[in-house]
């Protein structure tokens, strides 16, 4: 429960940086359970592009 608390905290300040709105609707569909190659599909950009994405929500959340 913990972990979640924090994951949730950390996806909270995200949102609160400057963060772009497509990081931010990719964040929102992978902690839905999307995979990479429907968000892709739907936002028309390859399952790569979606994971350099991540990479730097990733990222962001590191810092």
């Amino acid at each position: 429960m913990i972990q979640l608390y924090c994951r949730l905290l950390d996806v909270q300040n995200l949102v609160d940086k400057d963060s772009g709105d497509r990081e931010v609707q990719v964040l929102n569909w992978m902690l839905d359970g999307r995979s990479k190659r429907w968000i892709g599909q739907i936002m028309g950009l390859s399952h790569t592009h979606i994971q350099n994405i991540k990479d730097s929500i990733v990222k962001q959340m590191m810092e």
